[in-house]
């Protein structure tokens, strides 16, 4: 692992463009900011956003992450679950994650 810049907000974009980043890590100080890391994870899918509170005690990973979920038997039931919520609770069985 290695750090290969240190940029302001203005610049993040370009930083990852130049750079191939896998993971940027950010100080988190407003829940507004989700709006800017979804806009980089658009631009920049491989990307993982690692956004770290002012106090570093906590912190959150943003990520684009493609998956299939199995939703079991097709039932009206089963596939209003799978629209309206998590799928994972339609089924017990594992999620399975495309790579």
């Amino acid at each position: 692992m290695a750090i290969v810049d240190k940029v302001d907000a203005g610049g993040l974009s370009a930083a990852i463009q130049r750079t191939h980043a896998d993971v940027v890590v950010v100080g988190h100080d407003a829940e507004s900011e989700r709006d800017l890391y979804m806009s980089l994870l658009l631009r920049h899918p491989q990307l993982r956003v690692l956004a770290v509170a002012a106090d570093c005690k906590s912190g959150c990973l943003y990520d684009l992450r493609p998956r299939r979920v199995r939703i079991g038997t097709i039932s009206a039931h089963n596939l209003a679950k799978a629209i309206r919520g998590p799928a994972r609770t339609v089924t017990s069985e594992k999620t399975h994650e495309v790579h």
